[in-house]
């Protein structure tokens, strides 16, 4: 074989070598996991709430709740303290009855103004449970195309 010939074929080897099945692919990047999302419950249980008329127990217990409101996490899961509404319109939080070690105060109630509007003649006691729970955020969706 003259040496022209073989380059020509050497050639055509390394070509053929080289165009053999096309390259995978990139992989697409799986979506990442949404984060859990964190639910709260407030209960809110009326310990002594004397000489009040139903509404104004009613606007008591809705103002105890409003303090939980802005919550949106609690450090161990869960939170218990009292709350008393005073007849000059103060808030005064408190761990749990008889048990000084038992009760905590998450920082998002003690943040909120403490005091309420509600008509009072003795001072109303609440019992407050904050509980927070995880849940699986639901799995994305591919957004629709807007239509014009």
């Amino acid at each position: 074989m003259r040496p022209s010939i073989r380059l020509v074929a050497t050639g055509l080897l390394a070509l053929c070598a080289c165009s053999g099945s096309p390259p995978p692919a990139p992989a697409q990047p799986e979506e990442p996991a949404a984060p859990p999302l964190a639910l709260m419950s407030a209960t809110v249980i009326t310990k002594s709430c004397p000489d009040v008329t139903k509404a104004n127990a009613r606007r008591a217990e809705n103002a105890i709740r409003k303090l939980a409101e802005p919550c949106t996490k609690v450090p161990g899961g869960d939170a218990r303290f009292i709350a008393t509404l005073s007849p000059d319109g103060r808030v005064e939080l408190d761990a749990s009855e008889g048990d000084p070690n038992g009760g905590t105060v998450p920082t998002c109630v003690v943040r909120n103004q403490l005091s309420h509007k509600v008509i009072l003649r003795k001072p109303c006691v609440f019992q407050v449970l904050l509980e927070e729970r995880s849940i699986a955020a639901p799995p994305a969706t591919p957004a629709e195309p807007a239509t014009p």
